[in-house]
């Protein structure tokens, strides 16, 4: 503290000292993290070191201050730390627990794809789940038995068909469930079936059709929504949706589907295409590769979208 004091003496009673360049000086060694440093490291600090190091302590004060306003410094997610360099005092920049949440969240939205889903669904937390029936408290159970499942052994986890009537929170607890894995380090991707289908028809312009396919089978973990409500042809069915079930079944990869038609529904549904007549055989082998994959549960309710008009 005596050694500040002398300096701000000495600088006052200099006849060319400029007003300006005093306040600077009295800012800076009255700035309560530069006094702490000080005094933390009294020993070592001359009046030279001070002096030498002033432009430096007024950077670290100014950033010091714009912290704790809670604005941007001049280096965003970091925080300045005085430390002795040999006879001046420097600066460095650690990064801050902000910096670390937000590299996380990054990474997180790095591993998951889910930009065909709504908002809310992209939002979605398993603490915020709607269960407010016995079906819904079921299905939630479901989904939490097949994270602690899949922490222990993830070739092993078994995904879920969930069926049920139109916004009764399928989707949304499949968006949470993505949410919940991805907080794992695991690769997500959540595809809203009808769209994914008419988008991979767009990849035959620029022939990344195979690509594309080996992204989405090869993922992680792969939710596929709303699946029966896309428009059925021979090629979706036996190159799109065959290709990427039974890698996943042989690769034993967990999947995840949602669904307004129950198992027997959809095995219908996939036997006849717009352009394949009834195709019974091939929508039974689709059908062994998704029992394999998921185990079916009925989800039942008030329609959600109503309740939250």
């Amino acid at each position: 503290m005596q050694k500040i004091n002398q300096i701000l003496t000495r600088f006052t009673r200099d006849p060319k000292f400029q007003a300006d360049y005093k306040a600077t000086v009295d800012y800076v060694l009255n700035h309560p993290d530069v006094k702490a440093f000080v005094n933390q490291h009294e020993e070592a600090i001359s009046q030279e070191i001070i002096e030498n190091s002033l432009s430096k302590l007024n950077e670290f004060a100014r950033e010091m201050d714009l912290l704790r306003k809670g604005e941007q410094g001049q280096n965003p997610g970091f925080k300045p730390v005085l430390f002795l360099n040999y006879n001046y005092i420097d600066v460095s920049y650690v990064p801050t627990k902000a910096y670390y949440d937000n590299k996380e969240k990054q990474q997180q939205r790095s591993l998951l794809d889910n930009r065909m889903m709504s908002a809310d669904v992209r939002e979605a937390t398993l603490t915020e789940y709607y269960a407010n029936t016995e079906s819904r408290k079921q299905l939630l159970a479901e989904v939490i038995s097949f994270l602690d499942e899949y922490k222990k052994n993830p070739h092993r986890a078994q995904g879920l068909y969930i069926s049920g009537e139109f916004g009764v929170g399928k989707t949304y607890l499949l968006g949470a469930l993505a949410n919940a894995l991805v907080k794992l380090n695991k690769s997500v991707t959540m595809i809203h079936y009808p769209t994914f289908t008419t988008e991979i028809k767009s990849t035959f312009v620029d022939n990344s059709t195979q690509q594309v396919l080996t992204d989405v089978k090869s993922v992680d973990i792969l939710i596929i929504d709303d699946i029966g409500a896309e428009a059925n042809t021979v090629w979706v069915r036996d190159e799109v949706l065959t290709t990427i079930l039974e890698y996943r079944m042989k690769e034993s990869l967990p999947t995840f589907f949602s669904s307004n038609f129950n198992l027997k529904e959809i095995e219908s549904h996939l036997a006849h295409s717009r352009d394949g007549g009834n195709e019974t055989i091939k929508a039974k082998r689709i059908m062994e590769r998704i029992r394999f994959l998921a185990k079916e549960v009925s989800l039942t309710g008030e329609n959600l979208r109503h309740r939250n008009r």
